[in-house]
């Protein structure tokens, strides 16, 4: 099945997927961060203080998820959906009317749960829940949601900040989230996905067979499986932090920089959807090595760069990441109802989700520990670079054994 046949088929659902995984991005720090200094100025606070409520939020807001997300196995998707826009509605309300710390922490703790936490969350289980023989097509179109906020919600931050103020944005996205965003939401999630199986029995078996989060905790496959799925996000986030480091250390412009972000995004589409074409052929525990070729590309590209025009090296840089971020979304999103099935997958994604976002905050604080204590980008670019390979080889030497296990038991 090609994509137009299945976006025909699926145009609704699908839809429902890209929309509540945009939704994410009013949870997610390229927006947040946005607000950076006007939070600063309005509670008074130091670069360390603000830096540490959105930690402290952050991880609180990844602990919860292992609870919380576990519910999208036991509800109907359009009450756990409602739960989960009520929540990110409330939290944009709050953000809007905070007056002191207290409310300032509760509104971060809020959009970071609701939003990067849950609504990537939701759309992610439904969508690997509801599609079987073309998951990775269908997982692939609901990840372009990522992208489309990326491009789209800091446009749009900016333009209200600057034309109503900081405050009386948040106001805007709550409203818009009440009156448009939740009622559209809920109506492309009644929608009856069309199964993609070969017959309706299939589909009812795959739905009803997996593993419990228990079961997955005891088999050792998980473990180097979800640390090279972490690999990558875990370094980029504590790389991006400090691009401010790269450009000053280069003596390159920020604006280059900013501007290889738009074609970061375009690639990423692309190669999204483009995995999950080969994940339907191939299988997402087959394609799943090939994903860290980009990013070892990206870090052996970048220590070699110094020599290279700036315009070429970002964005050079920026395409090779973009390639890796959107293989492993799709890939990483495929990769655990293939493994475990889809009875429990909620639970599972919860809990991998809960890893995501303890590794991501870490990121930038461990990143700039090593800088001030006397290490330069490359430093980090180097050991990045390091890791990769190791969680690689890590991830190969699993497939090795699984695959030897697996022959060694059809001969029995």
């Amino acid at each position: 099945m090609t994509y137009f046949e299945f976006i025909k088929k699926n145009a609704r659902f699908t839809g429902f997927g890209i929309i509540t995984m945009a939704f994410s991005g009013f949870g997610q720090t390229y927006v947040i961060a946005l607000y950076n200094n006007q939070v600063l100025k309005s509670f008074d606070l130091s670069k360390s203080d603000l830096g540490l409520i959105y930690s402290i939020a952050t991880l609180s807001s990844g602990l919860l998820l292992m609870w919380s997300g576990l519910f999208v196995d036991r509800m109907r998707l359009s009450y756990f959906t409602s739960i989960t826009l009520f929540g990110l509605i409330t939290s944009c309300f709050l953000m809007a009317f905070s007056s002191n710390i207290v409310t300032l922490f509760l509104a971060l703790f809020m959009l970071r749960h609701f939003g990067q936490g849950l609504c990537t969350h939701t759309a992610g289980t439904a969508i690997a829940r509801a599609y079987n023989k073309n998951r990775g097509r269908a997982l692939a179109l609901a990840q372009t949601g990522l992208p489309l906020s990326e491009g789209l919600y800091p446009i749009i931050v900016v333009f209200l900040i600057l034309n109503l103020g900081w405050q009386q944005s948040w106001l805007v996205f709550g409203l818009f989230l009440l009156f448009i965003g939740w009622p559209l939401v809920l109506w492309l999630g009644k929608a009856q996905p069309v199964p993609s199986t070969s017959s309706e029995n299939e589909t009812n078996q795959e739905i009803e067979t997996g593993m419990s989060r228990m079961e997955v905790l005891k088999d050792w496959a998980f473990y180097p499986f979800t640390l090279f799925v972490l690999t990558s996000p875990l370094l980029l986030t504590g790389i991006y932090f400090q691009h401010t480091v790269l450009v000053a250390e280069r003596g390159w412009d920020i604006s280059t920089l900013a501007s290889a972000f738009m074609l970061y995004a375009v690639i990423k589409v692309v190669i999204s959807l483009f995995t999950g074409f080969m994940i339907d052929r191939f299988s997402a525990v087959n394609v799943l090595p090939f994903t860290a070729i980009p990013i070892i590309g990206a870090y052996i590209f970048l220590l070699n760069s110094h020599a290279l025009p700036e315009t070429l090296a970002l964005f050079c840089y920026m395409s090779l990441v973009g390639m890796n971020v959107g293989s492993m979304g799709t890939c990483g999103a495929s990769l655990w109802p293939e493994l475990y099935g889809t009875k429990f997958l909620g639970s599972i994604k919860s809990l991998t989700g809960a890893f995501f976002i303890y590794a991501t905050s870490l990121a930038p604080w461990v990143s700039g520990i090593l800088l001030d204590s006397g290490w330069t980008f490359d430093n980090l670019v180097g050991l990045s670079l390091a890791i990769t390979m190791f969680t690689l080889s890590l991830l190969l030497m699993t497939l090795f054994v699984k695959r030897g296990l697996g022959r060694q038991t059809e001969t029995v």
